[in-house]
């Protein structure tokens, strides 16, 4: 994987090297929720003129947030300053229509599920009710949003586990210079663009899922901004943020996505 170096100013450069490697971790959140930004896909409640979340703004591949139902082009995409990443699984109704419970990666639970058609990972209860455990990753950071930062996560499950993967690739692969040589600047150092990318190999039909890409790192301007991240994800870090859950979808959405891990 390429090591991407960025040349910068000392006085960012030395909080940069203060805090390498910081932004991504495990926590267990549990105190408070944030917006959302997610896709908006073939079969989302948005673009159906009969549901009451239906949107004449939104259309099929913008990314939405959602404390301000704002619609943006996914193509134009979302700049995004991450300073935490948590991953837990996420257990739902087994039609998706309803949020169960989260738990955490070593849940005993998941050595009870069996894997189906469809790679969901089936739990089935005593009572012979059954239910899908998810493995979610969740980025949480500042979104910019009609040129106002926000904070936010994005939840990543399914197919988008790959695209998470790749952006914490990108994360620990960023390397600059500074007073004491080649480090790794902390998650929080770089902007990045999150966009929405149609994928037409499905089977079960086209979707869109993230993409996303390193934009630049931040100047002496916004050395203000790199400490209210570095308290964001101290924050994080603490068990300071409660798990911020997609919205049901209904089966059919998510048919229509792709299984691969």
């Amino acid at each position: 994987m390429a090591k991407p170096k960025t040349e910068q100013s000392n006085e960012i450069m030395s909080l940069f090297e203060e805090h390498a490697g910081s932004g991504i971790g495990d926590i267990s959140p549990d105190d408070l929720a944030t917006p959302r930004i997610s896709i908006i896909q073939p079969g989302s409640p948005q673009i159906k003129k009969n549901h009451a979340k239906y949107s004449p703004d939104a259309k099929v591949g913008d990314l939405l947030f959602t404390a301000t139902n704002t619609f943006v082009d996914g193509d134009e995409g979302i700049r995004f300053l991450p300073v935490f990443y948590d991953r837990n699984y996420v257990e739902w109704k087994a039609d998706r229509e309803g949020f169960v419970g989260i738990h955490p990666l070593n849940t005993p639970l998941m050595a009870q599920t069996t894997r189906d058609a469809s790679y969901n990972d089936i739990l089935t209860k005593p009572d012979g009710s059954r239910t899908i455990l998810q493995n979610t990753a969740n980025h949480y950071g500042f979104a910019e949003i009609n040129g106002e930062l926000q904070r936010c996560v994005i939840n990543m499950s399914r197919s988008q586990l790959k695209v998470s993967r790749a952006w914490l690739g990108l994360i620990n692969g960023t390397r600059m210079n500074g007073a004491k040589g080649d480090f790794m600047p902390p998650a929080y150092s770089h902007f990045y663009t999150v966009r929405a990318v149609e994928v037409t190999d499905n089977p079960k039909g086209n979707y869109y899922n993230f993409t996303v890409t390193q934009e630049r790192p931040l100047n002496n301007e916004e050395a203000e901004l790199f400490g209210e991240a570095q308290e964001f994800s101290t924050f994080c870090q603490k068990g300071g943020m409660q798990p911020v859950l997609p919205e049901s979808k209904p089966a059919a959405e998510l048919e229509n996505q792709s299984t691969d891990w």
